[in-house]
C-alpha cells in the first residue's frame, strides 16, 4: 500500500515539475520578448520624435520611462504574473478541496467570497491610481537630479535615498551634474536641496499610501478568512458523527481552511501588483505612439545626385515657420538668396529668428509655407537622410561643444564615412594635432 502511495506521489511530483518549468519558460521568455519589443518601439519613437516633443516634455519624464518603467517590464511584471498564476492555482485548489471534503462549506464560502470580491473591487479603484502616482512622482525627482546638485552634503543624502527607493542607477546620478557649477555660482545650493527633498517627499508619500492600501486590504482578508477555519472546525466537531469524514481528510480540510486567509491575501496581492505594473505598460505604450519626423530615406524620384550639394546656392522663398501648431510664426515670409561661395552673417535681437533659419534649413520643424531650395532641390521634397548627415552636405557647428562617449574618431565621424588621413587633416587644420 505504501508503494502505491509513493508511486502516486512521484507522478504528482513529476507532473508538477514539468508544469512549473513550462510556466517559468513561458512567462520569462514571453515577458523578455514583450519587454524587448516595447523598449525597441519606444526608443525608436523617441529618437525619431520631432524637436517640439523634447521642448515640451520634461527630461525627467523621458528618463523615468526609459529606466523605471522599463525595469518594471523587464523584472517586476514577469514576477507579478508568475505570482498571480501560482495564487490562482492555489486559490481554486483550496476552494475545490474544501467543498469536495465538506459540501456544507459552500454555505460559508459563497458569502465570504462575495465579501472578498467587493473588498477587492473597492481596493482596485484606488490601487492602480496610487501606483500611477508613484510612477509619475518619480519624474520630478529625476528631473531635479539631471540639473545637478553635487556638493558634498547633498551627495551623501542622495546616495542614501537612491539605495532606499531605487529611483535611478548611481551612475545616472554622477552623469547628471551638468548644472552644478551654475547652481554653486549663484548660491542656490540650499534652494535646490529643499526642492529635491520636497519632491522626494511627494514620491515617498505616494509609495507609502500604496503600501498602506495593501495592508488595509490584507487585514480584512485575514479577518474574513478566519471565519472559514471557524465554521469548518464547528462542522467537523459537531456533525462528524453524521458526516463520517475520514481522519486524514479532516486534517487536510483543517490545513486548507487555516491557509485560506493566506490564499486570499496572496491572490489579491498578485492581482493588484500585476494590475499596478500594467500602468508601466500603459506609459511605455503611450511613448511608443509618439508623432514622428518625416521619413529618413528619400524616394527614388526625388533622390538628388550623389555630389549634391555641389555649389551651395541657397534660396529662401517666402518661408513661414512656426515651432508648434498654435504658436506664432517665428519666420514670416522670409526671402533671400545666398550665392555660391558667399559668406552671410545674420544679426538681430533676441527672438528675431536667427536660430529659426537653421531650424528651417535642417528641418527640425517643418515649414508652414514657402520653400527652401539648395542647388536646385527643394529640401522639403527630400527626406532627412539627405538633409542631415549627408557627406559633403550641410553641416552646422553648435554653440556648445559636445563630445560623446567613445573615441575621438567616433565623435568626429560617427558614420565611418571618412578615412584616418582625412580626420587627421581636419584635426591639423584646427590646430588640435601638430602638422
Amino acid at each position: 500500500a505504501q508503494r502505491d502511495f509513493v508511486k502516486v506521489y512521484g507522478i504528482i511530483l513529476v507532473a508538477s515539475s514539468i508544469a512549473t518549468f513550462a510556466r517559468s519558460q513561458i512567462i520569462i521568455q514571453g515577458g523578455a520578448r514583450c519587454s524587448e519589443k516595447m523598449f525597441y518601439d519606444m526608443t525608436t519613437r523617441v529618437v525619431r520624435a520631432p524637436m517640439s516633443y523634447f521642448e515640451t516634455t520634461p527630461m525627467g519624464r523621458i528618463l523615468n520611462r526609459l529606466t523605471y518603467d522599463v525595469e518594471i517590464l523587464d523584472i517586476t511584471l514577469s514576477q507579478s504574473m508568475t505570482m498571480l498564476i501560482i495564487a490562482t492555482g492555489w486559490f481554486v485548489t483550496g476552494i475545490v478541496l474544501q467543498i469536495t471534503i465538506l459540501p456544507w462549506n459552500v454555505f460559508v464560502l459563497v458569502p465570504i467570497l462575495a465579501i472578498y470580491w467587493l473588498l477587492l473591487l473597492f481596493y482596485r479603484k484606488s490601487a492602480t491610481d496610487l501606483q500611477r502616482l508613484d510612477a509619475v512622482s518619480r519624474s520630478p525627482v529625476q528631473a531635479i537630479l539631471s540639473e545637478g546638485k553635487n556638493h558634498y552634503k547633498c551627495i551623501k543624502f542622495q546616495l542614501f535615498i537612491f539605495t532606499c527607493i531605487n529611483v535611478a542607477k548611481i551612475s545616472f546620478f554622477f552623469s547628471g551634474m551638468d548644472g552644478s557649477s551654475t547652481i554653486k555660482a549663484f548660491g542656490r545650493i540650499k534652494f535646490f536641496e529643499d526642492q529635491f527633498k520636497n519632491t522626494l517627499d511627494g514620491n515617498t508619500s505616494a509609495m507609502m499610501n500604496f503600501l498602506a492600501a495593501q495592508r488595509w486590504l490584507g487585514v480584512r482578508f485575514q479577518i474574513i478568512g478566519s471565519f472559514v477555519v471557524l465554521f469548518a472546525g464547528i462542522f467537523v466537531v459537531a456533525y462528524n458523527g453524521v458526516l463520517m469524514i475520514d481522519t486524514g481528510l479532516i486534517a487536510m480540510l483543517i490545513i486548507w481552511s487555516a491557509s485560506f486567509p493566506l490564499l486570499l491575501n496572496f491572490f489579491s496581492i498578485g492581482m493588484a501588483e500585476t494590475e499596478a505594473c500594467m500602468t508601466s505598460v500603459e506609459r511605455v505604450k503611450e511613448m511608443a505612439e509618439l508623432p514622428q519626423e518625416s521619413e529618413f530615406e528619400t524616394e527614388l524620384e526625388f533622390q538628388p545626385e550623389s555630389e549634391w550639394p555641389s555649389d551651395g546656392n541657397l534660396i529662401f522663398d517666402d518661408v513661414c515657420l512656426r515651432y508648434r501648431p498654435g504658436l506664432p510664426l517665428a519666420l514670416k515670409g522670409l526671402s533671400f538668396t545666398a550665392k555660391p561661395g558667399q559668406r552671410v552673417g545674420i544679426c538681430g535681437r533676441t527672438g528675431a529668428g536667427k536660430s529659426s533659419i537653421s531650424v528651417a534649413l535642417f528641418r527640425l520643424a517643418e515649414l508652414d509655407s514657402g520653400k527652401i531650395i539648395l542647388d536646385g532641390h527643394d529640401i522639403s521634397k527630400l527626406e532627412l537622410a539627405d538633409v542631415r548627415g549627408r557627406k559633403n552636405g550641410m553641416c552646422i557647428i553648435p554653440q556648445d561643444p559636445v563630445l560623446f562617449s567613445g573615441s575621438l574618431r567616433e565623435c568626429l565621424d560617427p558614420w565611418g564615412q571618412s578615412s584616418d588621413d582625412e580626420i587627421l587633416e581636419a584635426l591639423t587644420m584646427v590646430k588640435v594635432v601638430d602638422a
